[in-house]
């Protein structure tokens, strides 16, 4: 299954492995009712891309299509009647006949409730929900807060976690046991206490991204992602304060701000702190590619991602990278010199090391981005068609 909206990380990952399967086997789309959320024109031009690119959309998609109120929910409703929503739109696809079923990116549960005796499998990309609640709701406390704006906040995420996706997840997943349980690291596996396999590699980045390395600095350091508080953006202000106590250093942002308050709260952090700050919104991937690459260091302080394509390709285009102890980064980072891991919430501590990378001559830069470690990592990670080989890989393990 795949969603029918495109959109961050996750979305890359199902596109470029989908595609290049459909290149090898016959595959069926099974749009979920998150697809729904839709209007008719944009799921009708959707299933004409995909057909476009080999992959057939069910046939029944196109009879629901004409009821599809019945799966519009929005906002908090849309999450209260997911799991309905999910048990009645499988009950449409319960005649297609198919070998094995697949989610490459678990977000809504309709997969349980296809017919069983039916192989299936799911990768994970972020937690389907979060085990340790006690720890789970200290760090929303600390990284999320309360949106003034909205009402909404840590406690909403804390309460959704613990009233609707964990009893969920864990009587489907005791009621119909996925074939096999897959992480595109070992994070998603380990927040939710599942067990299942890692995906080597999880994710890939498009080669061209090697030929802006080695290209020359110049002295500033990026960030580019969501900007909202999962990606970190509250902390970036407060470690430039503390670089700028030792060394004057410009950032460069890049991407859009997730609302309102993100926006307002970090200007006001820039203005209070006097830093050196130029936003640039939505770059195109020339461009950014041109910056991340003459940027001294990436600051990552993100606190929610199951693999990070953004400092996959950070590493690709030869910018080293501090970032915070999450299970992504220590999983899939944790061996290489490029990347300089701090524990969660320790901005001390990440501008210290931010402050080590910036003290490095160029002629260092160039050494530890060409590490052959770092470039072992870096040839594995250099293609998607690896990717869609280790899955495919898994999958037909588990048909057999």
């Amino acid at each position: 299954m795949i969603s029918m909206k495109f959109g961050g990380g996750g979305a890359v990952h199902v596109y470029e492995v989908v595609t290049r399967l459909a290149k090898r086997h016959e595959i069926i789309y099974f749009p979920t009712a998150l697809a729904f959320v839709n209007d008719r024109e944009t799921l009708e031009k959707g299933t004409k891309a995909l057909e476009s690119l080999k992959i057939r959309v069910v046939d029944e998609f196109f009879t629901i299509l004409e009821k599809k109120e019945k799966f519009e929910a929005k906002g908090l409703k849309r999450y209260l009647l997911r799991n309905r929503m999910a048990k009645e739109l499988s009950k449409y696809y319960a005649e297609e006949k198919v070998d094995f079923l697949y989610d490459p990116n678990l977000h809504s549960p309709e997969i349980f409730y296809f017919n069983y005796g039916i192989k299936f499998g799911i990768t994970l990309h972020e937690p389907p929900f979060y085990k340790d609640s006690l720890t789970y709701l200290r760090r929303l406390i600390k990284f999320y807060g309360i949106n003034p704006y909205t009402g909404k906040g840590f406690h909403t995420r804390f309460l959704y976690n613990e009233l609707i996706a964990k009893p969920t997840y864990r009587k489907l997943l005791k009621s119909n046991e996925p074939t096999f349980i897959a992480g595109i690291s070992e994070a998603p596996l380990k927040l939710s206490g599942l067990k299942g396999e890692v995906i080597r590699p999880g994710n890939a980045f498009n080669r061209s991204l090697l030929k802006y390395r080695n290209n020359g600095k110049e002295d500033y350091v990026v960030f580019w992602s969501r900007l909202n508080q999962d990606k970190g953006i509250q902390e970036i202000p407060e470690v430039l304060r503390l670089i700028n106590k030792r060394r004057r250093t410009k950032l460069i942002l890049m991407g859009k701000f997730f609302d309102k308050y993100n926006y307002k709260r970090f200007w006001s952090k820039v203005r209070k702190y006097s830093l050196d700050v130029e936003y640039l919104g939505f770059v195109e991937r020339e461009k950014l590619n041109s910056i991340v690459s003459k940027a001294r260091l990436l600051l990552y302080p993100s606190h929610v991602d199951g693999f990070s394509l953004v400092v996959l390709e950070a590493l690709a285009l030869g910018t080293p990278v501090v970032t915070y102890d999450i299970p992504a980064m220590i999983s899939v980072y944790g061996t290489l010199n490029a990347v300089r891991i701090v524990r969660e919430f320790d901005v001390a501590s990440m501008a210290n090391e931010a402050l080590k990378v910036l003290s490095l001559n160029e002629s260092q830069i160039i050494d530890l981005m060409n590490d052959p470690k770092l470039l072992s990592f870096l040839e594995l990670h250099s293609s998607w068609d690896n990717v869609a080989n280790a899955i495919e890989g898994l999958i037909l393990r588990y048909m057999g």
